[in-house]
């Protein structure tokens, strides 16, 4: 009896490591950039309601993004990503720099990382619905307080249940990772920074 119930056990602890998180970043379906004071250029939407000022543009069928060029001061209401409804979105301030957006299939669930390209190196930020709501999961500008800021990206990539993105410090070969894994217990991602 007692190697019957180890048995199940094993079986059960074998199952449980094959429904771990398993990531796949996919190449990037869209852009977004600013073109003038009060217009975007938005590129690889499938759809587009409203006109480059001011609409709702969506990626991949799933990711809207909310936006209002006239609004280009306030942060929280310029530019909003996730659901159909304004209400279920999470503020992304789009009107500077460039920002691409990847999907990453999680299995059961999807993500979508915003890569957006300024002076300073880039920040990365990763979306996703959480019980039916959408939040930002994480923005590796809030870890730059680690590491100064002439660190530029040099690569990005998602492995296992892990994101994680290579920085290399300007002129020098000093480098630092920030690896992102996700933590089922959590339902989140936590994060860990590795310098050289």
């Amino acid at each position: 009896m007692k190697k019957f119930f180890a048995l199940i056990i094993f079986f059960l602890a074998l199952t449980a490591q094959v429904s771990a998180m398993n990531l796949t970043l996919h190449e990037s379906v869209g852009a977004i950039g600013q073109t003038s004071a009060n217009e975007i250029k938005i590129t690889g939407y499938t759809r587009l309601v409203g006109n480059f000022s001011k609409g709702v543009a969506v990626f991949a069928d799933k990711l809207y993004l909310h936006f209002d060029g006239s609004r280009a001061e306030d942060f929280d209401a310029a530019s909003r990503f996730g659901g159909e409804n304004f209400s279920n979105t999470v503020p992304v301030y789009v009107l500077e720099g460039a920002t691409k957006i990847y999907p990453i299939d999680g299995g059961d669930r999807e993500f979508y990382l915003l890569a957006t390209e300024t002076g300073g190196g880039g920040s990365f930020k990763l979306l996703g619905a959480r019980d039916g709501k959408w939040v930002k999961y994480f923005d590796t500008s809030d870890t730059r307080k680690i590491f100064p800021h002439d660190f530029y990206l040099e690569n990005f990539y998602a492995a296992g249940d892990t994101i994680t993105f290579r920085y290399k410090q300007w002129q020098t070969e000093n480098y630092c990772e920030l690896r992102y894994k996700w933590d089922a217990a959590a339902n989140w991602f936590g994060v860990e920074v590795i310098s050289s």
